[in-house]
C-alpha cells in the first residue's frame, strides 16, 4: 500500500506542478504573467 500511496502522492504533486506551469494564473502566481504587481 506504501506504493500506492506514494504513486498518488507523486501524481498529484506532478498535476499541481502542471497546473503552476501551463495556467495563466500559476503565471502570476510564479511571476511569469507581465500583470505583476510585486
Amino acid at each position: 500500500m506504501e506504493l500506492v500511496f506514494t504513486l498518488s502522492l507523486i501524481s498529484v504533486v506532478a498535476l499541481g506542478i502542471y497546473i503552476y506551469t501551463f495556467t495563466p494564473s500559476g503565471k502570476r502566481w510564479t511571476g511569469e504573467a507581465d500583470d505583476v504587481q510585486e
